[in-house]
């Protein structure tokens, strides 16, 4: 099961559900009972709020029996399965666990007793859909339906430019963004699975999809753009506290953003304010400071999401640089401690907020982005160190982030693996479960598939280890095919084991026979289709590390071989504009494009 309750008891003999039954519930449980009839939708079971003790199906509600607000006890004997849930929402997970067992072992379920709450609180989910990739609406269900079985109850959708703003339709016009309309959709499909779609505004940094445009420039911090840390040039970034404009203009998103969420919570951002000081800002940074600067332009920030009666929550990378000032963070926010690799300090991150008393969430991530098929032990490895950490120091939450850095190529399926690791941990840290049965688990109940897709995913997202290179944040392949400039500067193509190389090409190109096999008797392709898209784009960035050891640079690579890379690629690219459109809205396609095929450009 996944995630694996917490206190699980076998007992002696099996249940068997009958052809015909009753279902008992009550009025208030009604909706939660028609769940229950669906699961076993072969059957003739009836609901009755009448116990007359032949019920085979018993729910209720009794918090007095459960204490935990989100806690469930389940009695599976040889007559019936009682659950008993804190709340509705404990109750839910209790049938979700029930769905999982009938899935498992179908219509004899072995005799059991499960007592079950979560160690989190809150349990998050935060797709980007503002690296070009939108989703459809439909896409988003799915999504959703899989986070509540997973027992998920937060998900949050990271937004820069791709919400219908009324005033602002030069920003989004391009993207296919989710209007108003839409986010009441999700909000309210959300809540009948007990989720809380918690808007997700970024509001100082990474505002360049705004800022790029001349109407907005003049309330960047660095309107001609700035080198980025390493050494990248980058066009505004960031809106300026130095223009008083700014935080007039951040009030005027949330006035309109946050009226169409029912969540008590907002994330406004305020991640990697790279060029904070370095343009409109320069005098007042030198003046008070940059920590200083920067939280006063976050407790203005506060102030605006107070004024709408909500929670603030904020990334915690820049103001943990200013150990001073943390503080001087209000009582009332919490702050999210990132960071996506395996072994991110996040016991130290963390010890600085504990020890400041504040509320504070653990965010590892899917390292799904910047690598086309995972780093799955990465992802393990990052999601354990986060939760472990944060269970250990008092986080009230684990927040799982899937990014889309450099156009989001990667498909929904390679972030799968780390879905499921945060769901087992988040809920329950001191069970870790066996690699081989919680990949089973994976394709049992996320896949609903027979086939080992999990485990071909796995494999997959662990080719990065055969390289030689380990890139942090990314995979050699994914920068060599999307960046091979930067891959033939740096001294670590010297590292490449070539070797190593093949072995990973010949992997992958095994597990793309391996998958059009399972694809011939499955009708799961769409699932399959995107898993190899992402395994060839991997092999030909792959292929690129091998042709830049052997002559160089791109410019050299003979005619004869390019021609067979350039037509590959295309032939990847258009299999990926497809798969797109498929599941995705049309808006961000081309510009995804562009930067998978910029390669082609370095000829000519």
């Amino acid at each position: 099961m996944i995630p694996v309750p917490k206190k699980l008891t076998l007992l002696e003999g099996i249940f068997e559900i009958p052809d015909k039954g009753k279902i008992y519930t009550s009025v208030d449980t009604f909706k939660l009972a028609e769940l229950v009839k669906s699961i076993f939708s072969e059957k003739k079971l009836e609901l009755t709020t009448y116990n007359d003790g032949t019920s085979i199906i018993e729910l209720m509600i009794d918090g007095n029996v459960v204490n935990s607000s989100q806690g469930y006890k389940m009695r599976i004997i040889k007559s019936k399965i009682i659950i008993i849930g804190a709340t509705h929402q404990g109750l839910f997970y209790g049938i979700q666990t029930l769905k999982q067992l009938f899935r498992e072992h179908g219509y004899q379920i072995p005799s059991m007793i499960i007592e079950d709450e979560p160690a989190f609180k809150n349990r998050g989910f935060m797709l980007d859909i503002s690296r070009d990739r939108v989703p459809t609406i439909s896409t988003l269900k799915s999504l959703i339906d899989i986070l509540a079985e997973l027992k998920y109850n937060q998900f949050q959708l990271y937004t820069e430019h791709t919400f219908a703003y009324t005033n602002h339709e030069i920003v989004w016009k391009d993207y296919s963004p989710l209007t108003s309309q839409d986010i009441l959709e999700l909000d309210n499909y959300c809540k009948e699975r007990y989720i809380e779609l918690v808007p997700n505004q970024n509001s100082f940094g990474h505002m360049e999809k705004w800022l790029t445009h001349e109407e907005y420039k003049y309330l960047a911090e660095a309107p001609n753009g700035f080198i980025k840390p390493w050494g990248e040039k980058s066009g505004p970034f960031s809106l300026s506290p130095a223009v008083p404009e700014s935080i007039k203009f951040v009030n005027s998103l949330f006035d309109e953003l946050l009226p169409n969420f029912t969540s008590t919570k907002v994330n406004v951002g305020g991640d990697e304010t790279f060029d904070l000081g370095l343009g409109r800002s320069k005098e007042l940074c030198e003046n008070l400071g940059r920590g200083r600067v920067y939280l006063n332009f976050l407790l203005d920030i506060y102030k605006i999401i107070k004024k709408h009666d909500r929670t603030m929550m904020f990334w915690g990378d820049i103001i943990k640089n200013y150990p001073e000032h943390v503080e001087e963070l209000p009582d009332d926010v919490i702050s999210l401690i990132w960071g996506y690799e395996a072994n991110h300090p996040f016991e130290k991150e963390c010890s600085l907020f504990a020890e400041k008393g504040l509320t504070f969430y653990v965010c590892p991530g899917t390292s799904s982005w910047n690598s086309f098929v995972g780093r799955s032990d990465n992802a393990l490895e990052n999601i354990e160190n986060a939760v472990l950490n944060g269970k250990n120091l008092g986080a009230s939450g684990v927040l799982l982030t899937d990014w889309g850095d450099n156009g989001h190529p990667q498909h929904l399926p390679c972030s799968v693996i780390g879905l499921g690791y945060s769901s087992t941990l988040g809920w329950n840290p001191s069970n870790k479960p066996f690699i081989n049965e919680f990949l089973k688990d994976i394709n049992i109940h996320v896949f609903h598939v027979k086939d080992d897709i999990s485990q071909i995913l796995y494999n997959l997202g662990n080719l990065y280890k055969n390289i030689g290179v380990e890139i942090h944040n990314s995979t050699p392949y994914f920068l060599a095919l999307l960046f091979p400039e930067r891959i033939i500067s740096s001294n670590e193509m010297n590292n490449v084991n070539v070797e190593g190389v093949k072995k990973s090409i010949d992997l992958a190109e095994e597990i793309i026979q391996e998958l059009f096999k399972i694809r011939n008797n499955s009708d799961k392709k769409l699932l399959i289709d995107q898993i190899i898209n992402n395994t060839e784009m991997a092999i030909l960035g792959m292929k690129v590390i091998l042709l830049i050891k052997k002559y160089m640079n791109i410019v050299s690579i003979p005619e004869n071989e390019w021609i067979i890379f350039k037509k590959e690629l295309n032939s990847v690219i258009n299999d990926y504009q497809k798969l797109w459109l498929s599941v995705n809205r049309p808006g961000g396609l081309e510009d995804s494009l562009k930067k998978l095929s910029k390669i082609l450009q370095l000829r000519n």
